[in-house]
């Protein structure tokens, strides 16, 4: 097989992953396919010995400099009777055309699929695959896909771009600045990695790219400055189509994620909108992986590999069940951390009692409230950096960034005035935490507009704490508002944010603990504590007296306990 000698340990676990075939490789072809447009997009089609048509596997990849690795991971499932094709996409590698992050894949996807459908040395039985921007390519498209494809084997990449983007009207600085400086296409005597160095630290952020690059980047403008989800950019694009897709499909797929990825939310979104009778047939697997599916910092994950390296048995498995009529497929599996084992489902989020713990003095989380209030300074010029987290993804290029992603022990944050930490007693029994934890909290700023920072966390009994989820707020944007709310400086008002998915299994003595403060950057953009669009803003910024209310009506944690 044409694999690169670079990827031979990627072939090697592969093909370790799965059972050995029965067919050899016979020839790598290259099409020159015709868009509508005229552009041509590079496809390559790698096809079995001993046959003349075959279930086809197809994937379109925008990363020209991935190719090799697509190649070692996926072409081990050639030996199992599949051709393999894999295109560039517009305006990379050996494609025609200009390259536009994203606008042009739904009418290539399209075009591709109905070329490829008409092929001779097809059997009938068309399956897509493909992670990150090749999931996207999948999602884009999945409304209009022709009866030869059966299914769909989508992974690590959500639905929903507007939530990727911001949360509660705070950009994801981390993910989508170090994006756009690694994929700008713009030559720079700089490092890709320098560039996003910089640019976190210049404000106002509207004048980023400019400054490094000697030119507007549009996306990259679009995502900064489009902070209302009723804006025309996220509700007449590419992006409402994509938020629509799940409902529209009619075959079933298989959507995977990791605890760490950045795109679990969208990810888990995306499998709970699909329609109930596609969602029957379809399949959700969920582990304690990153984007690039492996695990992550400071605890230990037995058996997490057990769909294979990359999940090419879950592949092969499901491609044979769907493609082929052979076997049983797979089941819906999430990896519950903490109890280190997986746990077979039939849908998500799995029935669960919710537990109120209320915010209480003495920085307690009890299930009956005391005290009255607390209060912080919180200052933009020194914002928290709180190591760890799944909405991060500087760590995937190297010279990035050092700020380690998933979960990881987490520091003594003592030292800081600016971090309230709230503390359960020690739990006298084991307790799983399965869908999405949630903090409503009732506060007041002295700023006219400012963030809340909240972060769940398992203090271990030997002492040690490690980070489950967490999210942030912007009072403008407060529970989930689609355009900009007011706020009077010292109005007391609820904000509610809503965690990412869990399955985590706490402790018998463990501790629940919740963290609060109003910054944790770069996973964030640091608030300045005044109003309005947040990309205009300068490193003016006022320091904010920020109180958390306690009592019955007060601030409190719930979580979704599991049942059994």
């Amino acid at each position: 097989m044409p694999i690169d000698s670079a990827c031979k340990d990627w072939f090697d676990k592969s093909e370790k992953s799965i059972p050995k075939g029965k067919y050899l490789f016979d020839r790598k072809e290259i099409y020159q396919v015709p868009m509508k447009d005229g552009t041509k997009l590079s496809t390559a089609v790698y096809f079995p010995r001993g046959g003349s048509n075959w279930p086809v596997l197809f994937t379109r990849n925008p990363y020209a400099q991935n190719k090799p690795l697509l190649e070692a991971v996926y072409l081990p499932l050639l030996s199992h009777g599949y051709c393999i094709v894999i295109q560039d996409c517009r305006g990379t590698g050996c494609s025609e055309g200009v390259w536009e992050p994203f606008i042009n894949e739904r009418d290539d996807g399209i075009d591709s699929l109905e070329w490829l459908s008409k092929q001779p040395w097809i059997d009938g039985n068309i399956a897509t695959f493909g992670r990150s921007y090749s999931c996207f390519t999948q999602w884009i498209v999945a409304d209009s896909l022709p009866e030869q494809v059966k299914t769909m084997f989508l992974e690590v990449y959500g639905v929903d771009r507007y939530r990727q983007v911001y949360m509660n009207g705070m950009f994801r600085e981390d993910i989508y600045t170090s994006w756009a400086f690694a994929n700008s296409g713009v030559k720079s005597s700089q490092t890709t990695g320098e560039l996003y160095k910089q640019a976190i630290g210049i404000l106002p952020a509207e004048d980023r790219d400019t400054k490094l690059l000697g030119q507007k980047l549009p996306f990259y403008q679009n995502y900064i400055s489009e902070v209302s989800e009723d804006s025309p950019y996220w509700c007449d694009s590419i992006w409402q189509i994509l938020k629509t897709m799940p409902e529209k499909i009619t075959v079933p797929v298989v959507i995977t994620d990791g605890w760490a990825d950045h795109h679990l939310d969208g990810s888990i979104q995306g499998f709970e909108q699909l329609r109930p009778q596609v969602k029957n047939e379809s399949k959700l697997i969920i582990g304690p992986w990153d984007h690039l599916g492996n695990t992550t910092g400071d605890l230990d994950y037995p058996d997490s590999d057990a769909f294979g390296f990359m999940n090419l048995k879950a592949h092969l498995d499901w491609f044979d069940f769907k493609l082929k009529g052979k076997g049983h497929g797979i089941d819906s599996k999430v990896y519950v951390i903490g109890a280190k084992k997986w746990h077979s489902i039939g849908d998500w989020p799995p029935a669960a009692d919710p537990q109120k713990l209320f915010l209480s003095e003495g920085q307690r989380l009890k299930e009956a409230p005391s005290g009255e209030n607390v209060s912080f300074q919180y200052n933009p010029q020194k914002p928290l950096t709180a190591p760890g987290g799944s909405a991060l993804l500087a760590w995937i290029t190297p010279g990035f960034t050092e700020l380690p992603h998933g979960i990881v022990r987490q520091p003594d944050y003592t030292s800081r005035d600016d971090v309230l930490l709230f503390s359960t007693e020690p739990l006298k029994k084991p307790v799983t935490l399965l869908g999405k934890a949630k903090v409503d909290l009732f506060v007041s700023s002295s700023a006219e507009d400012t963030s809340f920072f909240v972060r769940l966390i398992e203090k271990k009994p030997d002492g040690s704490s490690y980070n489950i989820t967490d999210g942030i707020s912007s009072l403008s944007y407060r529970n989930n508002a689609v355009k900009p709310k007011s706020y009077s400086p010292g109005e007391k008002i609820k904000v509610s944010i809503t965690l990412w998915d869990s399955a985590w299994q706490f402790d018998k003595g463990s501790q629940i603990e919740l963290l609060i403060s109003s910054s944790n950057f770069p996973m964030y953009s640091v608030h300045s504590n005044k109003k309005g669009p947040w990309a205009k803003q300068t490193k003016n910024s006022d320091i904010a007296k920020q109180t958390i209310f306690f009592g019955l009506t007060g601030s409190k944690l719930i979580l979704p306990l599991a049942k059994n």
